[in-house]
């Protein structure tokens, strides 16, 4: 099958998620060296993002921003400074322009990819991508409004106000009319889930996860300080127990947030270092690469034809997850906690076979992935029938892919 590079497309830039990604997964570990090194000591770092400082033009003379920008110089892994610096920023985000709203964006995904994960650092994310978004709407069509473009006439150009010369001088680098269209309606779906996202964190999230937390998982151990000094004690189970269904909790958010993909494959791997014989982070890892790989085919759905060449490399990261995790599997004697690797397989490999065109799968290569489907939920019907009729849809896959076989010899 398909090389795992995947490509955006430049044309778009404004919707290239995976580029926002390694950008905030490098300011990350810009703060996580500097915590290493030189805690509580300015960082003086030549990325402008690690202290917030990126976003003091925006409110020069505003003095609570200042300290906070002062407090990030010394502690840029303190979460809750970023968040009220964001936080003020957002209060007049409106009238801020494309490139200012990208760059608060970004600043709110931090804390995220710092391991800092908790209800309200989510629901700011959202508030800054969905804002970040509808500037990015609003100014291709304002701009297309101006030019009284031929093309208009698939795009939803309701609210707009041609009297509202705020977008004028908006610069969203986009050159041609079809790539602007593209951007609108990806920016436009993305906008369309951000309610479901927010009830989602809302009704289902209900603690916050730590970095400290995270090492402490890792490390099984857990620094205290007191008058003599620091002092490591051991983690107990229930508290490990705690912090794994905080973290698989807060990956379930996460996943359905383009932006931070990213940071919630990078937890799921913390995950297997507790225990490389557990099944559950590779899943949690497989599942966020079926949210990228929609991501990907709702881009080509709205004209993004680049977006075809990266549905297989994204399908098959997801393959590679749930494979490893069926080898943790034991084939004489799967239990009922083995129902999620077996049956999310089967739909992948079924979704595979739907969409083999689209990603331009080989006959053979299809076939094998199909035949392996198959045999997971073979396994899986034994522990629960209710998935059978996913296997008899494997089943008639199969059975479609050797009548092709056959008309082709």
């Amino acid at each position: 099958m398909a090389s795992a590079e995947v490509k955006e497309n430049s044309k778009t830039p404004n919707i290239n998620f995976f580029g926002f990604q390694k950008q905030i997964t490098k300011i990350a570990k810009d703060i996580q060296n500097h915590q290493k090194k030189h805690r509580f000591v300015s960082s003086k770092s030549n990325n402008s993002h690690v202290d917030g400082r990126i976003l003091q033009a925006l409110a020069p003379e505003n003095k609570e921003v200042v300290k906070l920008i002062k407090n990030l110089d010394k502690d840029p892994g303190n979460s809750m400074e970023r968040m009220r610096l964001v936080n003020i920023m957002m209060a007049n985000h409106k009238h801020i322009h494309l490139d200012d709203m990208l760059k608060i964006m970004l600043q709110a995904s931090i804390p995220i990819y710092l391991g800092d994960i908790s209800p309200n650092f989510l629901q700011l994310v959202v508030f800054t991508y969905r804002a970040y978004l509808e500037r990015l709407t609003n100014t291709h069509k304002h701009q297309m409004m101006s030019i009284r473009s031929d093309s208009l006439k698939n795009v939803n150009m309701s609210g707009i106000d041609m009297s509202d010369h705020e977008y004028d001088d908006d610069n969203p680098h986009v050159s041609d009319v079809e790539s602007a269209k593209t951007e609108i309606q990806v920016a436009e779906s993305l906008i369309d889930d951000c309610e479901t996202i927010l009830f989602n964190i809302k009704s289902r999230m209900k603690s916050s996860l730590s970095s400290e937390e995270i090492n402490e998982l890792i490390t099984g151990t857990k620094t205290t300080s007191s008058f003599f000094g620091f002092s490591q004690e051991k983690v107990s189970s229930t508290k490990q127990n705690m912090i794994i269904s905080k973290a698989v909790n807060a990956i379930d958010m996460i996943k359905q947030i383009p932006l931070l993909q990213a940071a919630g494959i990078e937890l799921a791997k913390k995950l297997g270092k507790v225990d490389n014989k557990l099944t559950y982070p590779l899943v949690m890892e497989g599942r966020i690469q079926m949210q990228a790989l929609k991501y990907q085919q709702m881009r080509v759905e709205n004209g993004d034809r680049t977006a075809r060449e990266n549905l297989a490399p994204v399908f098959n990261r997801a393959v590679v997850a749930y494979r490893k995790a069926l080898k943790l599997v034991p084939k004489s004697a799967p239990k009922k906690a083995d129902l999620a690797v077996l049956t999310e397989f089967g739909n992948l490999t079924h979704y595979g076979f739907v969409h083999r065109d689209l990603m331009k799968f080989t006959e053979d290569g299809i076939r094998s992935l199909v035949v392996l489907g198959k045999e997971t939920l073979d396994t899986a019907v034994t522990i629960d029938d209710s998935f059978e009729p996913l296997q008899k849809r494997l089943e008639v896959s199969l059975l479609q892919l050797d009548e092709t076989g056959e008309q082709v010899i």
